[in-house]
């Protein structure tokens, strides 16, 4: 019962991974979670495979240890996805200061206007300077090579039609990441002295990352989420996504200090 359920699970979620393609979004969240679910169904699930190789990898004390190292590691990374995933949850939790600025991460601006996921921030930005009326926000994110325009662009255009004073919209279209969003962003607001507890508005699965990219910059300012509403499209293949960016940036990524 327990494998049929876990079968039918893996289907689902296969699916789930696999749909975003259709809609040009493809990134390593997609192909770990891809992965997964096909070891899964092809071998954990398929018990004449699972027996064969089991037996195989016993029968020589070698092949014996590298099944149990195997074995621990799965369940390790398994452990580390759930605790992740419900920190990543907490930290999206965590309320904005009062008049903090908000700082919109960029996403993909195409020909058509902002994808699905820079839409959601753009309306998610809106709704926080409704109601925060002495605040304003930073708009980040230059012109990528999958980008029509500049993303803060995209995002300031947007947010006028939305009837958004723009004296309280601050372009930045230089940045090129999420890190360089953050960095680039609090240096305007430091320069025209704008209030520096910050705001960060983007999907709950991007909170921990930008968080994580604030405190390595050494910005001492109180950090609150403004979480857009995230398509069901997307949502598993961008949380496992962080499950790989997290860590790459904590142990890997190592830049200069903002000054």
């Amino acid at each position: 019962m327990y494998l049929c359920i876990l079968r039918i699970l893996a289907v689902i979620f296969l699916i789930w991974f696999i749909a975003p393609i259709f809609k040009n979004y493809f990134n390593h969240g997609n192909r770990l979670g891809i992965a997964i679910c096909l070891y899964i169904l092809l071998f954990y699930t398929n018990t004449p495979v699972f027996e064969y190789v089991k037996s195989f990898c016993h029968s020589s004390p070698a092949l014996t240890t590298i099944w149990n190292i195997s074995k621990w590691l799965i369940y390790a990374f398994v452990a580390y996805a759930i605790i992740i995933t419900l920190a990543m949850i907490i930290v999206s939790l965590i309320k904005p200061k009062e008049k903090a600025t908000a700082v919109l991460l960029g996403n993909r601006a195409t020909k058509d206007g902002p994808s699905d996921l820079l839409y959601g921030r753009i309306m998610a930005t809106k709704a926080y300077l409704d109601s925060s009326k002495d605040t304003v926000a930073v708009l980040s994110g230059g012109k990528t090579k999958k980008d029509y325009i500049a993303e803060a662009k995209c995002a300031y255009t947007a947010l006028t039609k939305l009837g958004v004073n723009s004296d309280r919209l601050i372009v930045e279209d230089k940045s090129k990441s999420t890190y360089e969003n953050i960095l680039f962003s609090y240096r305007i607001i430091e320069d025209l002295q704008k209030e520096k507890n910050l705001a960060i508005v983007s999907d709950s699965f991007h909170q921990l990352r930008a968080r994580l990219i604030v405190r390595k910059l050494g910005i001492k300012a109180k950090v609150g989420a403004v979480n857009a509403r995230t398509s069901f499209l997307y949502i598993p293949s961008y949380f496992v996504r962080e499950w790989i960016a997290l860590p790459f940036e904590l142990l890997f990524r190592f830049r200069p200090h903002r000054q």
